[in-house]
């Protein structure tokens, strides 16, 4: 399902950005800023697919060139806090090709270049999650237009105003648009619309479509941001989470009293027959979990009579905050799902338990949801169920994540000694310095090296034999918890497979029949070329 989001942000010396240290990061690229003197590596960070600079037809060569692009940008301004660098973040359709995608970031890129007469650098990113679906591009522009001298007026229609907002309203537009082409042309056939919500709500109404319109009544969830998505990756809430498992929670009884003024009751419809209809555009946070349709008395003759909607979700175990026993059937088979997707990971290989009851459990899951689905014991017992598989490999991959974190210490602590080898070989002396000048330098750099020595100790001591110890015992309390709820389950909801499971215990696990097992993606290193 292709989900459109499309963000314009500035970077300001205000708030101490500089274009070198964005481009940098973005592209993956080591990149000097001439105008302090500073050095922003960023070649070892992964998930960049590529890097590609648009400019105008006159503008000059070295303006395909980031490593000399960015600097020139930072050199043409002069005011201390002055907007160094324009942004546009843009999703992309994971349902496209890398080379479908790398055209259409291409052409986005062309159209702002023919409008404003900016330098843009391309970004293209991979996800960094199991999904797999968060491909996004980076387009960083320029300020200024440039021509054959260089870089040159400040483009000021879009510094704000009732003119920045057209242009933003403009740029969006667009976006949509050019998705939308080449996703009709690799015959996919879903859309995105960058209008809001109530927005495409009244259209649906003035065509008619009032199934559309019910649909798209719903309130937008609240954009994550970085630091809450790696909080809720992690399994702890934080308040953008609650607030978003609120606000579905309101749309899901929203949608449940739209159907009861109008005299009629919703029926679940499967997860195929839901994704069969017409793709509504979504809020960049929603993921699609289920459908409802509407009964024939509203969509008699629509061939677009689908709903899509979104259940809550409650929070991870030990958070009583928000726990239902009344979670929608559909939002049942999802969490099945997640387990079994999770447990194909094989993290619990790790741990020296048998984990017997759980592998029968995920095994004849879509028997169990056939003959309990509508218990609201079961609901709240499977709920619990994927809580404690993700305690599971949380536990069982925390020896992994110190070793990786004293991998990150170890090369901190090499730059930060690199750093102060070369202040030093440099400035032996201070020189051209003022002592005053030299001497707190060259103890910011001795505080940075410190610093990294004692975090890379406490990451040392963290992946030492004793702490080894602790994380395996960690993991088997987990797994010991894991097998007995799974053995709880498997006494209240037997089902006839379980039988047959004792004469043949290596059949193959299945998944819901409305949902499969999402399969496990792995980030791949590519190269990323700059080309014009």
């Amino acid at each position: 399902m292709a989900i459109y989001h499309t963000r314009v942000k500035t970077f300001g010396r205000a708030q101490g950005h500089a274009s070198t240290a964005a481009a940098a990061y973005r592209a993956g690229l080591l990149i000097v800023d001439t105008r302090t003197g500073a050095k922003h590596d960023y070649r070892r960070r992964g998930g960049v697919v590529e890097t590609r600079c648009v400019v105008p037809d006159h503008a000059p060569d070295w303006s395909l060139d980031p490593t000399l692009l960015w600097p020139a940008a930072e050199n043409a301004e002069r005011r201390k806090d002055a907007t160094v660098a324009r942004e546009f973040e843009i999703a992309l359709p994971h349902e496209l090709d890398d080379a479908q995608r790398s055209e259409l970031t291409a052409q986005i890129a062309r159209s702002l270049v023919e409008r404003y007469g900016f330098a843009v650098m391309a970004s293209i990113h991979e996800p960094q999650t199991a999904d797999g679906l968060n491909y996004h591009a980076h387009l960083l522009a320029t300020t200024r237009r440039i021509g054959p001298d260089g870089l040159a007026a400040k483009t000021r229609e879009l510094d704000g105003g009732p003119s920045g907002r057209g242009e933003v309203e403009w740029i969006r537009s667009m976006v949509a648009t050019v998705i939308n082409e080449k996703l009709a042309a690799a015959g996919i056939d879903c859309r995105v619309d960058h209008r809001s919500l109530k927005e495409q709500g009244q259209a649906a109404l003035d065509n008619g479509d009032l199934a559309g319109a019910i649909a798209l009544s719903r309130q937008p969830t609240q954009h994550m941001g970085k630091n809450a998505t790696a909080l809720h990756r992690r399994g702890a809430e934080c308040e953008r989470t609650q607030a978003n498992l609120r606000i579905r929670s309101e749309n899901e009884q929203g949608f449940e009293a739209a159907l009861r003024e109008l005299g009629v009751p919703a029926t679940l419809a499967t997860q195929e027959d839901a994704f069969s209809g017409a793709q509504w555009s979504e809020d960049e946070n929603d993921e699609p979990r289920t459908g409802f349709r509407l009964p024939e008395a509203l969509t008699a003759g629509d061939p677009n009579s689908h709903i899509r909607f979104y259940p809550t979700h409650t929070p991870a175990l030990g958070t009583a905050a928000g726990r239902s026993d009344h979670m929608p059937a559909d939002a049942t088979r999802q969490v099945l799902s997640d387990a079994t997707s999770l447990w194909g990971e094989g993290f619990f290989k790790t741990i020296s338990l048998s984990f017997k009851a759980t592998s029968t459990l995920l095994r004849h899951q879509a028997d169990r949801l056939a003959n309990y689905l509508h218990s609201a014991l079961f609901r709240a017992d499977a709920r619990n169920f994927l809580d404690l598989i993700r305690q599971v490999k949380r536990d069982a991959l925390r020896f992994q994540r110190r070793l990786r974190a004293e991998e990150r210490a170890s090369h901190a602590l090499a730059q930060a000694e690199l750093s102060l080898e070369r202040f030093d070989s440099e400035y032996p002396q201070p020189g051209q310095l003022s002592r005053q000048e030299w001497s707190r330098r060259r103890a910011r750099r001795l505080r940075a090296v410190q610093v990294c020595q004692d975090t890379f100790r406490r990451a040392r001591e963290a992946t030492g034999p004793a702490a080894q110890e602790s994380y395996d015992r960690k993991a088997l309390a987990s797994g010991e918890a894991l097998e007995s709820w799974s053995s709880r389950m498997l006494e209240r909801y037997p089902v006839d497979a379980d039988r047959e499971e004792k004469r043949h215990p290596d059949a193959p696990m299945t998944a819901p029949a409305s949902q499969g097992a999402a399969s496990l993606q792995t980030s791949k290193s590519r190269p990323r070329p700059c080309a014009g």
